[in-house]
């Protein structure tokens, strides 16, 4: 007897077409802040991809990372949390799965929406996916918000969930390139921070986070 093997899980994407920009705010408006679909908006081409709990799980690591990375040396790390990144004047908006900014924030408004043409951009934006992306797609819109930093992360579901490929994206001149470190913090290597994940996973994250703590220290 054949037994089939069991699909893989990945995210689960939704392609509309032929979405003014009109109603983009009229379908943000329907779904409000605590939509749970993560939207991509590219001219007239809106993508919703609903997280799975992988999404969440890595998220809420890399998030404890860099509140301790903060703490260490005294930013203000600020998240405008489920927040949608909007470029009006070019038709563009770019969800990413959490973005920070680590010193003079903004107001941030309760409708889930940042405007970068009247705020600044976040110095940090997440992305987390469990496929390969199409990176130079997903750039471009980040460069169009002006966003300086992005961590991509590409892991996958299941036991090895914490043991993805990282890659970290600076902003210059020319666009985005990938760098080893950390623009914010260059004593943050994507080993490193691929070394904190492995360890929340076989030490437990109280301990992880003290051993992050403790290096941290010795970076200053």
């Amino acid at each position: 007897m054949l037994f089939r093997k069991k699909p893989v899980a990945t995210e689960k994407r939704v392609l509309l077409k032929n979405i003014s920009w009109a109603k983009l705010e009229e379908l943000l408006a329907e779904l409000g802040s605590d939509r749970e679909a993560h939207l991509t908006y590219d001219r007239g081409r809106l993508e919703m991809m609903t997280p799975l709990e992988e999404h969440d799980r890595c998220n809420r690591l890399l998030e404890s990372l860099l509140l301790v990375v903060a703490d260490e040396m005294g930013d203000s790390l600020v998240s405008p949390g489920n927040v949608l990144l909007l470029q009006p004047e070019i038709g563009l908006a770019v969800q990413p799965m959490a973005c920070y900014y680590l010193d003079n924030a903004p107001s941030l408004p309760p409708s889930g929406k940042l405007d970068v043409t009247q705020v600044p951009p976040p110095d940090i934006a997440i992305e987390i996916a469990l496929q390969e992306p199409d990176s130079p797609k997903r750039l471009a819109l980040y460069e169009a918000m002006g966003v300086p930093e992005v961590w991509q992360y590409v892991t996958t579901v299941g036991d090895e969930v914490l043991k993805g490929n990282l890659k970290i994206w600076a902003l210059d001149r020319d666009g985005y390139g990938p760098v080893e470190t950390s623009p914010a913090y260059e004593f943050l290597s994507t080993a490193r921070i691929s070394e904190f994940l492995a360890e929340s996973e076989t030490l437990g994250l109280a301990r992880a986070l003290t051993l992050l703590r403790s290096w941290v220290k010795t970076q200053g």
